[in-house]
């Protein structure tokens, strides 16, 4: 009868979990990215206000809680003691700076695309005005968004930069010690078991390391700590609805720490069954807002599905990876190890791990023996899943030293058991244990402190040395300079303009021409670690290389060298000024469309030069000194200014679009829904977000596509005609070509011959009464290279 009461919560629950995998499976990961971005922010945001709500209803019962059974003065001196000391070490002997440079920086610019643009996105490239940032390209990030929110408070008390966010982890941290210790006092009544408990996190040199870091897993230590306090508070028989409405927003930031988080709920609703035994239908309810408050966890799971960006030996979600990845693990926090200057090669103590593997075996044989801590180790063992998934991974080795802040993951338990462990194998004397253990810690603190000071932790990723270098750097130069670079994220993130190689390349004439004039002609390419030699597949940190692009900056453009320094990267770091493309004259002249007086306009340099001025292929025969034309009519226009100059001819181009009531840009309408293979269309730019170019035809409007694709709108019968020019983009050279579709309410209206690279064609279609416009794109039996376009897209 007891087994029976128990199964029956979960058989409640288990349509649930089927409609999240249900709904898991037939989500398309275009639709996860896009709600990633539009609605990932605001998900956070109600689930903030949501988790102060549900605190200030519990801050009364908690108050009183603590106050009724409060450890002693002596042990409460001992955690302030700690507390003070770990301050003062990590703020004076470890540096404040990135550890982990690519997911700190992303969720950096994650929390700056908060803070200015409430997006659940990370601004990949953008530039900063009037201290603001103005994101020119939003993209997805698979981590979690906990840690980007938490950021964006900060700027909300601080100045957005990478400073503040650095210094949010310290305080984190502090907590995080304190609520382990008053959670291990909670539940075994033992102060000074818990206090070494909190002596062993405290002590942890990784622990101490990303204190003074921008990292997410020391706020996953600070929720995980959270809700072991409460836990701790709230016993079985006394919880309630109410304790509940604080555990489920709590759990929903703890599923947007890291993507694998989820795996370890269970025994957080285990160490409640008989509250949810009582009444069955309680689980399906709590499982379902616990979906719902970790949806931004599993959509990134979905938008990130099958992505595999790492390679190696094993495949990358394995068994084989796990086994490999626990042994070389194990073998690491064994073996730590001191370098020939005396420094630790890993972040981490032997007799720490030591105390960890026998602590383990300890408490492992008096489970069997005496059926001692069963019900801890059952809630151990579930919670260990989600170490499980992460040792699953290509990337779960300590081997991959920026990988090595994964077993914070798992510290709070290494403490416990360490702690645990000692105190019972001493037969109660956790007293003298605690005072063991902290002149321990002081010992081994004090003995590697050069290795702190030097900052052990990833030092050999040079990509830590090339921030510092060009964060300094690039502050000496003119203050809207733009800069070319394999991250602009970090660009970004360290208060730059930022643009990617590929960006670059994409921008057309008149795009170049804004930026040159936006950064005072100041727009540098800068040359890192990415930037040299080809992408390794058989390493299990795969990366990515833009090597090839910057050789074709450098060999399109005439370029002025700014700095170039070997020490101590192993390689040249190197910065250039960019000039005119190699060929091309360096003359000023412009052609544009001013919306403001609704006039094409020019200017040059020199109005003693003959030139010419053509719209719509139409000269335009003007007098000289007049230097603008009005124009009303509704469409598509180009402007072209050629000036001719004694040794050469200099042509500006330039494309815009006169709107009314009865004409629009396609692009200026998101579709009411869309599919395709590859990618997601994108309003004004190639399916990469480039400009739009066909056969080295300039594009200023249209969408970018990818066959096969599918793009509807509904059109309510407003137009009566779909000019468009098609053609794949110059972005992707090769394939075999793709063909063009338009669709008014189901009936084919025109099909395209197989168009392929470089080749143009031009439409004009009848849509009159058309309420449901769909343009599609095919591939001609093989879709790579399908880049296509709908160029110059309006309605009339």
């Amino acid at each position: 009868m007891k087994f029976q009461s128990s199964i029956v919560p979960i058989v409640y629950a288990a349509p649930v979990l089927a409609g999240a995998f249900f709904l898991f499976q037939k989500i398309s990961k275009n639709y996860a990215k896009s709600w990633d971005i539009e609605w990932g922010y605001y998900a956070v945001l109600a689930l903030f206000i949501w988790l102060c709500g549900a605190l200030i209803w519990n801050a009364k019962e908690i108050f009183q809680k603590v106050k009724d059974y409060l450890p002693s003065k002596l042990s409460m001196l001992g955690l302030a003691a700690l507390l003070v000391l770990f301050t003062v070490f990590a703020s004076t002997q470890i540096s404040l700076q990135h550890r982990v440079l690519s997911d700190e920086t992303s969720w950096e610019s994650m929390a700056l695309q908060m803070h200015f643009d409430q997006s659940g996105g990370v601004c990949n490239q953008g530039v900063w005005v009037d201290g603001k940032l103005e994101c020119k390209d939003v993209v997805n990030n698979f981590k979690g968004k906990a840690f980007a929110f938490v950021h964006s408070l900060a700027f909300l008390f601080a100045e957005p930069t990478r400073e503040t966010a650095l210094r949010v982890n310290l305080p984190l941290a502090i907590c995080s010690i304190a609520l382990l210790f008053f959670a291990m006092f909670r539940f075994t009544k033992d102060q000074w078991l818990a206090l070494t408990a909190a002596i062993f996190l405290a002590s942890q040199p990784i622990f101490l390391m990303q204190s003074r870091s921008a990292s997410t897993e020391v706020l996953y230590i600070f929720l995980f700590a959270s809700l072991l306090s409460f836990y701790s508070l709230i016993p079985p028989k006394e919880v309630g609805l109410k304790h509940f409405a604080l555990i489920i927003p709590l759990l929903g930031f703890f599923a947007q720490t890291r993507q694998e988080t989820l795996f370890c709920f269970i025994p957080f609703v285990l160490f409640y069954y008989s509250y949810f035994t009582a009444k069955p239908w309680r689980l399906a309810i709590f499982t379902a807002l616990v979906l719902l408050v970790s949806w931004p966890a599993i959509n990134t799971m979905i938008a990130y599905r099958g992505y595999d960006f790492q390679g190696g030996q094993h495949a990358a979600h394995s068994f084989a990876n796990f086994v490999f990845n626990l042994k070389s693990n194990i073998r690491i926090m064994w073996n730590a190890g001191l370098d020939s200057k005396g420094l630790l090669i890993y972040p981490f103590y032997t007799i720490y791990a030591f105390l960890l593997y026998a602590g383990f075996v300890w408490l492992l044989f008096k489970l069997i023996i005496s059926k001692k801590y069963r019900w801890a180790a059952l809630l151990f063992a579930l919670f260990c899943l989600q170490i499980a998934v992460i040792l699953l991974n290509v990337s779960g080795t300590f081997e991959i030293d920026i990988n090595q802040r994964y077993v914070l993951v798992a510290l709070p338990l290494f403490a416990i058991v360490m702690a645990v462990g000692l105190c019972d194998v001493s037969g109660g004397r956790s007293k003298i244990i605690c005072a063991a253990v902290a002149i321990l810690a002081i010992a081994l603190s004090v003995k590697h402190i050069e290795s702190f000071n030097k900052n052990i932790l990833y030092n050999k990723n040079k990509l830590l040395a090339e921030e510092d270098y060009l964060n300094t750097e690039l502050k000496k130069l003119p203050k809207n300079s733009i800069f070319i670079y394999a991250r602009p994220w970090q660009m970004l993130a360290s208060g730059f303009n930022g643009f990617s190689e590929r960006q670059f390349l994409g921008w057309s004439p008149n795009e170049l021409e804004k930026w040159r004039e936006f950064s005072g002609d100041n727009i540098y390419v800068v040359r890192g670690q990415d930037g040299y030699g080809e992408v390794n597949r058989q390493s299990r940190v795969v990366g990515f290389k833009t090597t090839g692009t910057i050789d074709q900056i450098l060999n399109e453009y005439r370029t002025h060298r700014i700095f170039s320094e070997r020490q101590p990267f192993g390689y040249p770091l190197e910065a250039y000024k960019i000039g005119r493309k190699v060929g091309e004259l360096n003359y000023a002249a412009s052609i544009r469309w001013n919306v403001e007086s609704e006039e094409i306009q020019w200017s040059l340099p020199d109005t003693s030069v003959d030139y010419r001025v053509f719209l719509n292929n139409e000269f335009l025969d003007l007098e000289r000194d007049v230097h603008s034309f009005s124009l009303k009519e509704p469409g598509l226009h180009y402007g072209v200014l050629k000036v001719f100059l004694e040794s050469d001819t200099v042509q500006r181009e330039t494309q815009f679009f006169i709107g009314s009531e009865s004409n629009r840009l396609l692009q200026s309408v998101r579709p009411n829904k869309w599919s395709q293979d590859w990618g997601e269309p994108n309003m004004g730019k190639t399916v990469e977000n480039n400009t739009i170019r066909i056969g080295k035809r300039i594009f200023e409007f249209g969408i970018g596509a990818h066959a096969n694709s599918n793009l509807v709108w509904n059109l309510n019968g407003a137009y009566k005609k779909f000019h468009s020019y098609i053609g794949l983009d110059d972005e992707a050279i090769g394939g075999n070509g793709a063909i063009w579709v338009v669709k008014g309410d189901g009936k084919e209206l025109y099909r395209s011959r197989v168009l392929v690279s470089h080749e143009i064609d031009s439409l004009s279609i009848d849509i009159s009464g058309v309420n449901v416009l769909e343009l599609e794109t095919l591939d001609n039996g093989n879709k790579d290279y399908d880049h296509t376009n709908w160029a110059g897209a309006w309605l009339e």
